[in-house]
């Protein structure tokens, strides 16, 4: 059977996280590479491979490349959950962006194709008050208040 470590933090780190965590939100909503790159811990490594100029430069990429997102972004969703494979324990973010209205979905369900919907997941890892680790997760459930005080 497989060891799974989970993350724990104090409810002050938790606070602070939330807080990185809303402001990548906002930045990434905002497709404002700057703000995320600044966000960025210099030695950090950033969907398994990049340094944070190259994570930079993916964003910049995602936002304004040839299969731009950005003039997608006028309808935003995020749902919440808890990573279970790629930084166990850590909060999952999952953007989900279209051109049309959005419906409300649930952490996990695939992109509503009709409306040309596009999903972003990340979760993320912390040092000192920056994001030093950011992986896509693949297993995750939906943050439940309880699990997550239980932290």
């Amino acid at each position: 059977m497989e060891t799974i470590n989970i993350i724990k933090s104090s409810a002050q780190e938790r606070r602070q996280y939330s807080r990185m965590i809303n402001a990548f939100i906002h930045a990434f909503n905002g497709t404002n590479v700057d703000a995320l790159e600044s966000m960025l811990h210099p030695e950090g490594l950033f969907l398994g491979k990049y340094s944070k100029k190259k994570m930079s430069g993916v964003f910049y990429n995602m936002f304004f490349g040839k299969d731009d997102i950005e003039y997608v972004f006028f309808h935003t969703h995020v749902n919440k959950g808890i990573a279970l494979d790629k930084i166990p324990g850590a909060e999952v973010i999952e953007i989900r962006i279209s051109d049309k209205q959005l419906e409300r979905t649930r952490l996990g369900d695939p992109p509503n194709k009709s409306l040309d919907e596009r999903v972003f997941r990340f979760c993320f890892r912390f040092h000192d008050d920056m994001i030093i680790e950011i992986q896509t997760p693949t297993k995750f459930i939906e943050q439940v208040d309880s699990l997550a005080m239980l932290n």
